[in-house]
């Protein structure tokens, strides 16, 4: 199983005034995951979608164990979970 590893730096802009990060962010972060595992699996998201391969979210099931701060790296690992042929299932863990 290939994982895809994304190093992002927190953003003053993503936390809240105690220098947390507000938790919708983790979502953007998913989809920067997510983009970068499918590149470095050989294929363009623009490409895919031009086509007509969408990839729409449908359920996302988060469970939060500890926040990641400002000036902290958040390391996103994501993988594919479950695929197939129609539907694909991908797995995340965030890391700091």
């Amino acid at each position: 199983m290939h994982v895809s590893k994304k190093e992002i730096e927190v953003r003053y802009a993503e936390t809240d005034q105690m220098g947390i990060v507000y938790h919708a962010n983790y979502l953007v972060w998913m989809e920067v995951g997510r983009t970068a595992l499918i590149k470095e699996l050989g294929f363009l998201y623009k490409d895919m979608e031009d086509r007509g391969v969408l990839s729409p979210v449908l359920d996302i099931s988060i469970s939060y164990k500890k926040p990641l701060r400002y000036g902290e790296t958040a390391v996103v690992h994501t993988w594919i979970e479950e695929y197939n042929g129609f539907k694909t299932v991908y797995g995340y863990h965030i890391y700091n």
